[in-house]
């Protein structure tokens, strides 16, 4: 009865061992694994999403997304900027995710619930509420 008994202990100090070393095995190949994907830009191509924002639900997309870092992204190509507010149809445009701040140098087309925009460029600042245009700038008004 003795021998079964200490069969059993050192059967269950071996299995606690081999998952302890799992566990760990686990965890350093899932750390160095994220931090790796956290350094890397990041390309999407066809990329469409829905994120919260001061005018409530915002949808954006683009040809191709590039995440330049954690508070970076570029809409490459043929891009929209979509919420309850206005729609911004455009190329090329940055967002900066932390002070909310979008921007283009492309030509675009905004629209809102008076009228439609058309600019050779734009800064969106969310943190004010405020569209600027750059360039010559023509503004149509909604009948």
């Amino acid at each position: 009865m003795n021998d079964f008994l200490n069969n059993q202990k050192i059967l269950n100090i071996s299995i606690f061992i081999i998952l302890l070393i799992q566990l760990i095995i686990i965890f350093f190949n899932s750390n160095s694994s994220f931090s790796n994907i956290g350094n890397k830009n990041i390309t999407v191509e066809n990329f469409s999403s829905i994120v919260m924002s001061k005018y409530g639900m915002t949808s954006f997309g683009s040809e191709k997304l590039i995440k330049k870092d954690e508070n970076n992204i570029f809409l490459e190509g043929v891009a929209y900027l979509e919420n309850d507010v206005y729609k911004i149809y455009g190329r090329d445009i940055s967002i900066d995710i932390k002070s909310e701040v979008s921007s283009s140098e492309k030509s675009v087309e905004v629209v809102n619930s008076m009228g439609t925009m058309n600019s050779l460029g734009f800064k969106n600042i969310g943190a004010e509420g405020k569209i600027y245009f750059l360039g010559e700038s023509k503004f149509i008004i909604h009948e």
